[in-house]
C-alpha cells in the first residue's frame, strides 16, 4: 500500500509544478528578444551606408544608437537566465 502525500509533499509539488505557469512569459520574452534584434539589425542597415560620410559627432550618436537596444536585449538575457 503506498502512503498518502502529506499536505507539505503536495504543496511543494504544487510549487514545483507552478513555474510553467511563466513559461508563455519566458516565451514572450524571447519574442522580445528577437523583435529587439530586428531593430538592432534595421538601424545598422540605416547606418552602415552612411558610415564613411559621417561626422565625429554622428558617428558617436550612431553608435550610441546602436548600444541601446543591446544594452536592453542583455537585460532580457539577463532576466531570462536567471528565471530559467
Amino acid at each position: 500500500m503506498v502512503p498518502k502525500p502529506t499536505l507539505e509533499t503536495r504543496f511543494e509539488r504544487s510549487i514545483f509544478a507552478s513555474r510553467w505557469l511563466m513559461a508563455p512569459m519566458y516565451l514572450g520574452l524571447v519574442i522580445a528578444l528577437g523583435m529587439m534584434t530586428v531593430i538592432f539589425v534595421k538601424e545598422l542597415a540605416y547606418y552602415l551606408p552612411k558610415t564613411l560620410t559621417m561626422s565625429a559627432e554622428e558617428t558617436i550618436l550612431a553608435v550610441l544608437t546602436l548600444i541601446d537596444p543591446t544594452l536592453a536585449a542583455n537585460l532580457l538575457l539577463i532576466v531570462l537566465f536567471s528565471g530559467y
